[in-house]
């Protein structure tokens, strides 16, 4: 039976990659998670098929695909979840050394021809120490999976997002920490490994296969001529004239902390229902991104006025409710395409 359950996570990997393929350059995050689902397909080919010998081709192909999935799923969570849009390069070093380390363990092995487990220290460094990052890295994901995921505003999304990164988190950590780690085999546990594998694949093509990539990915670009504003705001419902009023009349963005739920409290508008409405009649897909429209503006507002060209970015920042100046200088670049500073000497120099 658990052979079956992966034979069809295999059959359903490949039709993931296929749906997923013609929208590969709408979002940064797609063309990873098609590696995510390569890797596992390789990891479960050579998986299902025992009696293959050591160091042949699909041995390698669930070798490499194996140990490079922890660090692809990070990467995942990271471009999903976290918010960036962009990855840093120390990103993408950090988790290819989840691949790299027990390569490089096999390739000393092939050219020196020894085991490195007649070696204690060195056998102990290259093992234990690549699955600590893998177990660390696969933790941060799940934290990151924690911290966002009541962020974004479209419900379906928050709630397929927030199942396909914390169940497959565990699944990793249970693998790595259960097998890997303390070489567990029971039949019992390969079986149900099995199933919540194909569950967690079926579950994500169901999503794929009504076209609804959006489930997953942000689709849509975020910039500054989103939502509405005042102005247009009579002709909204009484709930959004509120929620604006909030915002550019209370200023309500500039509280620390301010999360959605607290917003919903000061409002008395139910936490769905408000984010139903930024989301469907203000047209913002995430509620970072609908505070810091407005943070932006104020602090543009300020970087504009010859009369706070002394007060230095980051108290301008704080003031708008940014809790740091690296997420602040994040933001204003992503809106303006400079830096605070750069913005400033532009626009004062003209005046």
């Amino acid at each position: 039976m658990a052979e079956f359950f992966y034979h069809f996570a295999f059959a359903q990997m490949s039709l993931c990659v296929l749906l997923l393929f013609p929208y590969r350059k709408k979002n940064t995050a797609i063309p990873l998670f098609i590696l995510l689902m390569i890797c596992s397909g390789s990891y479960i080919l050579s998986d299902t098929f025992t009696s293959i010998g050591t160091h042949s081709v699909l041995w390698w192909l669930g070798h490499l695909g194996g140990n490079a999935l922890p660090g692809v799923f990070w990467l995942v969570s990271l471009s999903v979840f976290g918010g960036h849009t962009e990855l840093k390069r120390w990103q993408y070093a950090l988790a290819s050394l989840t691949l790299f380390v027990p390569l490089l363990s096999q390739v000393i092995e092939l050219l020196f021809s020894i085991e490195l487990i007649n070696y204690p220290a060195i056998y102990g460094l290259f093992t234990y120490g690549a699955l600590l990052l893998e177990l660390v890295l696969i933790s941060h994901a799940l934290v990151i999976s924690f911290c966002q995921w009541r962020d974004d505003l479209v419900q379906e999304r928050r709630y397929l997002r927030g199942a396909v990164i914390t169940i497959a988190s565990i699944y990793i950590i249970l693998v790595i920490v259960l097998e890997t780690l303390f070489n567990i085999q029971w039949q019992w546990l390969e079986l149900a490994k099995s199933a919540l594998l194909v569950t967690l694949v079926t579950g994500i093509n169901f999503f794929l296969f009504q076209l609804n990539e959006s489930s997953l990915f942000e689709t849509v670009t975020v910039n500054d001529n989103q939502g509405i504003s005042q102005s247009q705001s009579t002709k909204s419902s009484k709930e959004v004239v509120q929620i604006l009023n909030s915002m550019e009349q209370d200023k309500l963005y500039q509280q620390e902390g301010m999360t959605i739920s607290s917003l919903a409290k000061h409002l008395g508008i139910h936490e769905y229902k408000l984010r139903n409405l930024i989301n469907g009649e203000l047209n913002y897909r995430n509620f970072n991104d609908f505070l810091n429209h407005y943070r932006i503006k104020e602090v543009t507002h300020f970087l504009n006025d010859p009369a706070f060209q002394n007060t230095p970015v980051l108290t301008l920042a704080l003031e708008s409710g940014f809790r740091s100046l690296s997420s602040f200088n994040k933001a204003f670049k992503a809106t303006h395409n400079m830096t605070p500073t750069e913005y400033r000497k532009k626009h004062l120099m003209k005046k």
